[in-house]
């Protein structure tokens, strides 16, 4: 029989051991997704739906996606043992970092390609998460950062590069760049370099509104105030994508736009100018594309680009025996400016003096001659023509600066407005957006042939006009 005494002094080698210290935040395996072909790394919070963090993979080829993922986690591994009491913003923050560093641009995933052959099967891309010694937080920092209302306790030592628009700018585009146009895309980077290089080395973990404003005033030096209310849009885009994904805390984009000479200097044309547009129009050959361009422009609203990139498959007759054109996004170099520009527009003939059947016959002509392009001239010597040529020489004394292209969009806008057609069918004319549920889900269920038959009353009165117009100045058309 063992005493008491004796027992006490008998233990077990695993329980001789000091207890395991515990990390202040748990956190989940990594997951990786693909979107749009490209993979992305994703860190969370172990138990939470709301504390993660995605970065993109800047590649579509697993090997390498696994490669750089492997990268990342071993740096954030490496931090999180070495910092226990690392916060959810800490770990989130050197994620990023390591993010950028690796996956910049500039740099390859490639270790071979990188290093060379000698170094193919080799871990070489190491050293590229070396970041140095980390400094410590400061405390106004780390309260800055922390998304919880208590300040983190003992701020651990950590290696944070200065979180810069450019940067941030990377990670959104990773994230939505596919979600973009071409067009739209190769705006949107312009737009970022432009606003990275004035903002240089600001951290936006602790920028302030004083910053956004004097971005502003910088960018309005050297542009209209409505050119920078779009370049502010796109600021507050990747802003609110920085908070929606856990990078920032707080962003001060609100109500920075201007509110005062945003005027558009694009004016309308009233009715007795687009009846002078369409006499001009109409003195041209039929097999010329330049007539075509600017009689459509004035029967359907179109933009530029809808009408200069019509197909012969574009022109249908409907079983209605309505004529329409499909603006459409179908075919190579093709495209609209969003999902609901896609529409079939009613040609309406005798419309200011529209000729409807000689239409027609260029699109057959174009057909038979294997032309699937309308289009005699590209978009911007269309415009040029158009702009600089077309409407001074018809309006002569009447034309003033601002009257383009697009003032005819602007004037069959009007038109309807004045004459009061419902909101959903000006859209389904113009394929615009009205920013609500209801009519963005239903608009586009607006029959063509009312549309049709709305057109064609309100043309109605702008042909007679036209007409009695003619008669007071006793010229006619073609003369």
């Amino acid at each position: 029989m063992i005493n008491a005494s004796s027992s006490s002094h008998v233990t077990s080698p695993v329980t001789s051991f000091e207890p395991h210290i515990r990390p202040t935040t748990r956190l989940s395996k990594p997951y990786h997704y693909r979107r749009n072909g490209i993979y992305y790394f994703r860190l969370r919070v172990t138990g939470s739906t709301t504390k993660t963090v995605s970065v993109s993979l800047h590649t579509n080829d697993r090997s390498r996606a696994m490669d750089a993922s492997s990268y990342i986690a071993a740096s954030v591994r490496a931090f999180h043992r070495d910092c226990l009491d690392a916060q959810w913003h800490q770990i989130r923050d050197r994620l990023v970092q390591s993010a950028a560093g690796l996956l910049n641009p500039d740099h390859h995933h490639d270790t071979q390609r990188l290093w060379g052959g000698l170094h193919a099967d080799v871990d070489t891309l190491r050293p590229v998460l070396n970041y140095g010694p980390s400094p410590t937080y400061p405390e106004h920092e780390v309260e800055s950062l922390n998304t919880n209302t208590e300040p983190a306790p003992n701020p651990c030592p950590v290696g944070l590069a200065p979180l810069t628009f450019e940067v941030l700018s990377r990670l959104y585009l990773a994230d939505r760049a596919g979600e973009q146009k071409p067009t739209t895309l190769s705006s949107t980077r312009f737009t970022h370099g432009v606003i990275g290089n004035i903002l240089g080395e600001l951290d936006l973990r602790t920028h302030t509104r004083e910053d956004l404003v004097t971005l502003r005033e910088q960018l309005v030096m050297t542009r209209k105030p409505s050119t920078v209310n779009q370049m502010l849009m796109k600021v507050s885009a990747v802003l609110n994508w920085g908070m929606n994904n856990g990078h920032l805390v707080k962003a001060f984009d609100k109500k920075l736009k201007f509110t005062k000479g945003v005027e558009s200097a694009r004016r309308a044309f009233n009715q007795d100018q687009i009846g002078m547009l369409m006499d001009h129009a109409s003195r041209l050959p039929e097999h010329s594309w330049k007539r075509w361009l600017l009689s459509l422009g004035i029967v359907t609203g179109g933009r530029l680009n809808e009408i200069s990139q019509l197909c012969v498959s574009d022109i249908q007759t409907l079983e209605s025996g309505v004529v329409v054109i499909h603006i459409n996004e179908f075919g190579e170099g093709k495209s609209i400016k969003n999902k609901r520009s896609e529409r079939k527009v009613p040609l309406t003939d005798g419309a200011y003096g529209f000729d409807l059947q000689a239409f027609l016959r260029y699109v057959e002509t174009s057909r038979l001659r294997g032309s699937v392009s309308l289009a005699q001239i590209g978009y911007r010597s269309a415009g040029e023509w158009v702009n600089q040529h077309a409407i001074p020489q018809a309006l002569g004394e009447c034309y003033v600066k601002g009257l383009v292209f697009h003032s005819l969009r602007h004037s069959l806008a009007s038109l309807m407005q004045a004459k009061g057609v419902p909101l959903t069918h000006a859209q389904a004319v113009m394929g615009h957006a009205s920013g609500t549920v209801v009519f963005d889900t239903y608009g586009s269920g607006v029959p063509v042939e009312t549309i049709a038959s709305l057109l064609g009353d309100l043309f109605a009165a702008g042909s007679n006009r036209w007409s009695s117009y003619l008669a007071a100045n006793q010229t006619s058309p073609g003369l």
